[in-house]
């Protein structure tokens, strides 16, 4: 062709382009996912490390939350009368790591800053309790935690930024 117009360099320009558009979204959509996940798997494994103890098991998964151990421990301690409120607070608080799960999986920043403070605090605990593995383990969550509350705030960058270029080209 004379006007120097190439439709295949077109195309593969073309075609490239979104594919790297969407290569930084889907990447940092899967951070994000990834690092919300960690809250339902410590909300599951607290749990799962509460029926264990109420059973009279030792297994103890170190995902799990320390606070839910030290109340499991008192209410052993205490007797029966204590099982219940015991449960009903290892119940709650695995609760409140399962809503953050899910605000933090619809990219809500300050819920992963929440529960990422919450879950450290817990790992401060451990760290008093000299439970070593459960503190190493804990650090490790944390650093997937924040990966995923880093990934919420490129996608709210990336959506502010369209919101500016949609509200730009339609003044």
């Amino acid at each position: 062709m004379g006007n120097g117009f190439e439709p295949t360099a077109f195309s593969a320009e073309a075609a490239a382009r979104p594919a790297v558009m969407l290569k930084v979204p889907l990447t940092s959509l899967a951070r994000l996912r990834s690092g919300a996940r960690w809250f339902y798997w410590v909300a599951g494994l607290s749990l799962v490390n509460t029926a264990a103890a109420f059973a009279g098991g030792h297994i103890h998964f170190m995902v799990g939350l320390g606070i839910t151990q030290v109340v499991d421990a008192v209410a052993r301690k205490a007797g029966a009368a204590a099982t219940l409120p015991a449960l009903v607070i290892d119940v709650m608080t695995a609760g409140v790591f399962l809503a953050i799960g899910l605000w933090s999986s619809r990219c809500n920043q300050f819920a992963f800053g929440i529960g990422m403070l919450l879950y450290a605090a817990d790992g401060a605990l451990l760290f008093v309790a000299h439970d070593w593995p459960s503190v190493a383990f804990h650090a490790l969550a944390l650093f997937c935690m924040y990966r995923g509350f880093a990934a919420a705030q490129q996608l709210r960058s990336l959506a502010e930024l369209g919101r500016v270029r949609a509200s730009a080209s339609a003044s």
